[in-house]
C-alpha cells in the first residue's frame, strides 16, 4: 500500500511537470507568432546617419533595436555596405536612410532588400529643401557685396529712361538675371542640386523624427502611446534648441563662415549664418586650383580669422587655406557620424549641436 501511494506521487509530480512544459511552449510560440507578425515588441532598425539612429532610438525606446550601418568616423558620402550588413538589413524590420542623394550607396540597398519583408523609410521624405549650386557656390559673397551696386545702377537705369528709351528692354532683362540671381543665393541656390544636410536645421529635424516614429506605428501599433510620447519630449527639445541658434544668431557681429565642405546651408536658411565651403556639397569633390585661391582671396579680403574643420572631413585641403592666410583652426560637427571617441564620451545630437553654437559665437564675435 505504501508502495502504491509513493508511485500515485510520483506520477502526480510528472504530470504537473509535463504540464507546466507545455504551458511554457505555448507562451515560446505565442511570442515566435508574435514575431512573424511583426507585432514582435523589439523591431531591428537599420540606419545610415547617426541623427536618423538617435532620434530612432529615442522615439523607439526599449521597443527598439538600431544599428548604424555606417562605422564610427566614417563619411556616408563615400561609404559602402559589405555583403554581410546586406543581410542583417534585409533580415531587418525597418531601414531608415536620409535620402536627397546623401547616401550614393541608398539604391543598392533598397534593390538588395525589395523582396524581404522590411519597411523602407526615406526619413526626408516631405522636407522643404535648399539648393546648392556649385558654380555659384564660391561667388555668393560677391553677389552679397555687388547688392549695392545693382542697387544703384537700378536707380541710374531709372533716370536714364528718357534718353535711353530704346535700351528699356535690355535693362529689363539684366535687372531679371540679377533678380534670379540674388534669389538664388537668398534660398541656397535654388536651381542646384538638393542640400541634403536637413538634420542640422533643429525644425526641420522635427520633421524627420515625425516620419521615423509614424513608421514604428505601422509597425508596431501597441507602442504607439510611447512612441508619440516620446516624440513630443524630443519635440520639444529640438525647438529649445532652435531657439538657443536664434538666441545665438542674435548675439554675433558676423555672420560668415568658412568650413571644409559646403554642408550648412540650413544654417543659412533659418538663421542667416553664411557658409563659405573650401569643398561643395560633398567632401569627396575636390575643390579646384582656382577655388582655393578664390577662398583664400575671400578670406583675406573679409577679415577671417578661423578656418571650420569637421570631425570625418579630410583637413588637408582647409588645412592649406588656413596655413596660407594664418587662420585658427576651429572645429563644427556635421553630426553625420561620431567618433568612438565621442559616443564613449556619451556625445550625443543635442551636446554637439550646442557646441557648435558655442564654436559659431567664437567664430563670429
Amino acid at each position: 500500500m505504501k508502495k502504491l501511494s509513493i508511485l500515485f506521487s510520483v506520477m502526480l509530480v510528472l504530470a504537473m511537470i509535463l504540464s507546466a512544459c507545455g504551458q511554457e511552449e505555448n507562451e515560446t510560440s505565442d511570442t515566435s507568432d508574435d514575431a512573424a507578425g511583426n507585432t514582435a515588441e523589439t523591431l531591428k532598425v537599420y540606419t545610415t546617419l547617426y541623427p536618423l539612429e538617435y532620434f530612432a532610438s529615442r522615439i523607439g525606446g526599449d521597443h527598439v533595436e538600431v544599428t548604424n550601418i555606417v562605422p564610427a568616423g566614417a563619411d556616408a558620402h563615400s561609404f559602402e555596405p559589405t555583403a554581410n550588413q546586406m543581410i542583417e538589413i534585409a533580415d531587418g524590420d525597418l531601414f531608415i536612410y536620409n535620402g536627397a542623394g546623401f547616401e550614393g550607396f541608398a539604391e543598392r540597398i533598397k534593390e538588395t532588400i525589395a523582396s524581404h519583408e522590411v519597411m523602407i523609410l526615406t526619413a526626408a521624405d516631405g522636407l522643404e529643401f535648399i539648393g546648392y549650386d556649385h558654380d555659384h557656390a564660391h561667388e555668393e559673397d560677391d553677389h552679397a557685396h555687388e547688392e549695392d551696386d545693382h542697387a544703384h545702377e537700378e536707380d541710374d537705369h531709372a533716370h536714364e529712361e528718357d534718353d535711353h528709351a530704346h535700351e528699356e528692354d535690355d535693362h529689363a532683362h539684366e535687372e531679371d538675371d540679377h533678380a534670379h540671381e540674388e534669389d538664388g543665393d537668398d534660398h541656397g541656390h535654388a536651381h542646384g542640386e538638393e542640400d541634403p544636410h536637413v538634420w542640422l536645421d533643429p525644425l526641420r529635424a522635427v520633421q524627420l523624427a515625425e516620419n521615423i516614429k509614424t513608421a514604428l506605428v505601422e509597425l508596431y501599433p501597441d507602442g504607439e502611446e510611447l512612441f508619440t510620447e516620446n516624440f513630443e519630449a524630443l519635440t520639444a527639445e529640438l525647438e529649445a534648441l532652435d531657439e538657443e541658434f536664434v538666441a545665438m544668431a542674435d548675439e554675433i557681429s558676423k555672420d560668415t563662415i568658412v568650413v571644409s565642405h559646403a554642408g550648412y546651408g540650413y544654417w543659412d536658411d533659418r538663421y542667416g549664418i553664411h557658409q563659405i565651403g573650401i569643398a561643395g556639397l560633398s567632401p569627396t569633390n575636390e575643390p579646384s586650383i582656382k577655388q582655393i585661391q578664390e577662398t583664400i582671396a575671400f578670406v583675406e579680403a573679409n577679415n577671417i580669422t578661423h578656418i571650420m574643420f569637421e570631425q570625418n572631413i579630410p583637413v588637408n585641403i582647409a588645412e592649406t587655406v588656413r596655413d596660407e592666410v594664418g587662420a585658427e583652426a576651429l572645429w563644427l560637427h556635421n553630426l553625420e557620424s561620431l567618433t568612438q571617441e565621442e559616443l564613449d564620451g556619451g556625445e550625443d545630437y543635442f551636446t554637439l549641436m550646442r557646441s557648435n553654437i558655442e564654436t559659431l559665437k567664437t567664430a563670429l564675435q
